[in-house]
């Protein structure tokens, strides 16, 4: 039986959707005698992994990944989708989530993959709108023994809300921007939220959640694909909300597709065809309608998503606003880059150094950055040397 090895980081005790892709994977081996194989990685090993394939040779037939990841086009030897495989199904403003200049470098299957704020409706009946009102409650929570906000403070993605509620942004002019006063105020202000007891760190994919559930922390900032496994164990007493603002300054997220890449230019290989098979079976209504009815994840099939909008209660209804509100992620090469250095920035601040967080930020970027534009340095060379020793056509 042919196989398909699909990477994906689908993993944690929060993100059902990996039952909805192994059951998805099982009907598509029914129906068309292809055995899909599913590996598991965290994300950071898959950037990791993904980025080197140019080196190594050693990659998937296809990986699902965040939008960003596209911009691995030539790193990762990734083939340009065809227009046949989503024309008429993908809305535009989807498709350009995984476009690089003008390359469609994956094809996105969820859409959302943005951050809210989840509350315990037993504790709030209508939650803090500002980190004001969240210090003035802080105190009495403490008091009970209860974590106010929590956070995976070391997750540069889950930072981003609190960086964008000073106007600041990782990116400018295509090139990681953290050393910026924006970078400064926010950094700034995490601790002092820390200190007040406000806010506290947790590791995102295991102790956040199970001190939320057990009624430990009031309110997480956490992302959408969490929210069908809270609304599993909570049910009418899970909230979702809107990001905190700051001195009256909106707080917004990032946000991204989910989609298919195809790295060593997979699409061409002899198991093209099926490859192509897989891709529009994940885009078939049932298919896209399993990822929100099983999963409450967002779909990109325009007709799913106009049932979802119809049907969804109003913790998914703020979802979707928060997601239309929010900015996708840059596709660029030197996304990477902002990631690493703010992670970095921010493994200092999670030890409390919050004055050399930043620069700590600085730094590794500007390394990471070094690196890229090394890397595409070499790539254009050799591409130019390729086409100077090309066999050119004679012309009679």
């Amino acid at each position: 039986m042919t196989e398909l090895v699909i990477w994906h980081e689908f993993d944690g005790q929060g993100d059902t959707s990996i039952e909805v892709l192994e059951q998805l994977c099982e009907n598509f081996e029914e129906q068309h005698g292809v055995h899909i194989r599913l590996e598991s990685m965290s994300i950071t090993e898959l950037g990791e992994r993904i980025k080197h394939i140019h080196r190594t040779g050693e990659g998937p037939h296809m990986a699902i990944v965040p939008s960003d990841m596209a911009s691995y086009k030539e790193s990762a030897l990734l083939s340009a989708v065809p227009l046949a495989w989503y024309e008429g199904i993908i809305g535009e403003h989807v498709l350009q989530s995984m476009l690089v200049d003008g390359y469609q470098a994956g094809l996105p299957i969820l859409t959302g993959n943005h951050l809210a704020l989840y509350y315990n409706r037993g504790l709030y009946t209508n939650p803090p709108l500002d980190w004001q009102e969240w210090s003035e409650r802080s105190a009495e929570l403490n008091d009970k023994g209860i974590t106010p906000v929590g956070i995976d403070i070391k997750q540069s993605y889950s930072f981003i809300p609190l960086l964008t509620a000073f106007g600041g942004w990782p990116m400018h002019n295509n090139k990681p921007s953290l050393g910026t006063p924006e970078m400064e105020a926010a950094i700034a202000y995490v601790q002092s939220q820390r200190e007040k007891g406000v806010l506290k760190s947790f590791d995102g994919a295991t102790e956040l959640l199970e001190q939320f559930l057990a009624g430990q922390i009031s309110a997480i900032i956490t992302g959408e694909w969490i929210y069908n496994y809270l609304q599993r164990e909570m049910g009418d007493e899970l909230g979702v909300a809107h990001l905190p603002a700051i001195a009256g300054k909106a707080s917004f997220s990032m946000s991204s597709s989910i989609g298919l890449i195809f790295p060593n230019d997979s699409i061409n290989s002899s198991l093209g065809d099926d490859i192509r098979k897989f891709a529009a079976f994940l885009l078939e209504d049932e298919s896209q309608l399993a990822w929100a009815e099983r999963a409450q994840r967002i779909p990109v099939r325009t007709g799913a998503m106009e049932k979802l909008q119809a049907t969804a209660d109003p913790n998914r209804q703020n979802l979707i606003v928060m997601a239309n509100a929010s900015r996708p992620i840059p596709v660029s090469p030197f996304m990477i880059a902002a990631w690493v250095g703010m992670e970095a920035g921010l493994a200092e601040l999670e030890q409390g150094n919050a004055e050399g967080a930043c620069r700590k930020m600085v730094d590794v970027s500007e390394e990471v950055v070094a690196q890229i534009e090394q890397f595409l340095h070499e790539k254009n060379g050799e591409d130019e040397t390729n086409e100077s020793n090309s066999v050119q056509p004679s012309v009679h």
